[in-house]
């Protein structure tokens, strides 16, 4: 992955800004994993999370399941606070989104716990019927807090707002990006938002071997340095990359060396399970 991003980087950094806008990632995976979730993204879609994620609801509707922890209603204040901040994220969209968006009705919304990285923030689900039963649309609503890079940068105007400094770097990174990325404010609280899971999938890092794990590989350090080359100083980048395999050897150890720590980290964790001196519950 690192030789791919670095010689990327030196690729990207050749070419004029208006052509690095246009640049997009392409590869002929027909017949691997990475092919099949690209596949699987495809399918997607707002009326197969309909199905994942909610139970039929008096008047021809839908509401959220109940599965605490992890997807639990809000009490009626929260939802009005959610329902109310729809109005200035709205004005983040783009003119000819804004209107479609009016077109959606709020019916219900939930909590939703997420990564790790989000452990402790306030992240909501919201529900919306446009033309029909048949046409929803799903809205994540996520809590932003400032980047843990924030104290060690200097030189540049302050963030007014972390939602919004969050869906802007994903519209400079992305080729396309999700229309309804945006971003709103809460009880005095940041948030971004954008559809939830609208064309995503994963890949089984067991199903990564042989060639379809190097393919893999090259990929992923292609789109990062699209994404680098496209918010930062390419040439830059480039220069501090090099031409040698120096930056590819150096952080393939420091990979190998986290590998090796996570597995003795887990090892500890599980031997602390039995023990009894951390609680765990199977599947969850």
């Amino acid at each position: 992955m690192t030789r791919s991003y670095r010689t990327s980087m030196t690729r990207l950094a050749t070419l004029g800004l208006r052509d690095l806008a246009k640049v997009e990632i392409r590869r002929g995976w027909r017949g691997t994993p990475a092919h099949a979730v690209l596949h699987k993204a495809r399918r997607v879609t707002p009326k197969a999370t309909l199905k994942k994620l909610t139970v039929p609801a008096r008047r021809n509707s839908h509401r959220f399941h109940d599965r605490r922890p992890v997807l639990r209603h809000v009490d009626q204040k929260t939802f009005d606070d959610v329902v109310k901040s729809l109005r200035s994220y709205r004005e983040t969209l783009l003119v000819r989104y804004q209107s479609i968006f009016q077109g959606y009705e709020p019916v219900d919304v939930a909590f939703k716990i997420v990564g790790t990285g989000s452990v402790g923030t306030r992240d909501y689900i919201l529900l919306l019927f446009g033309n029909g039963p048949g046409d929803p649309l799903f809205l994540q609503i996520k809590e932003e807090l400032p980047s843990c890079y924030a104290p060690y940068i200097t030189g540049i105007p302050p963030v007014t707002h972390q939602g919004k400094r969050v869906a802007e770097g994903q519209k400079k990174m992305q080729t396309v990006s999700d229309p309804f990325l945006g971003y709103t404010t809460i009880n005095g609280r940041d948030f971004l938002v954008r559809q939830l899971a609208d064309h995503k999938a994963a890949i089984d890092p067991l199903e990564l071997k042989g060639t379809t794990l190097l393919e893999y590989g090259r990929v992923c350090g292609e789109v990062l340095a699209k994404a680098h080359a496209r918010t930062g100083d390419a040439g830059a980048i480039a220069g501090y990359c090099g031409k040698s395999p120096a930056l590819d050897n150096a952080l393939s150890k420091f990979g190998k060396l986290y590998a090796d720590q996570t597995e003795s980290d887990y090892q500890q964790f599980r031997k602390a399970i039995a023990k009894g001196r951390v609680r765990a519950i199977l599947g969850t």
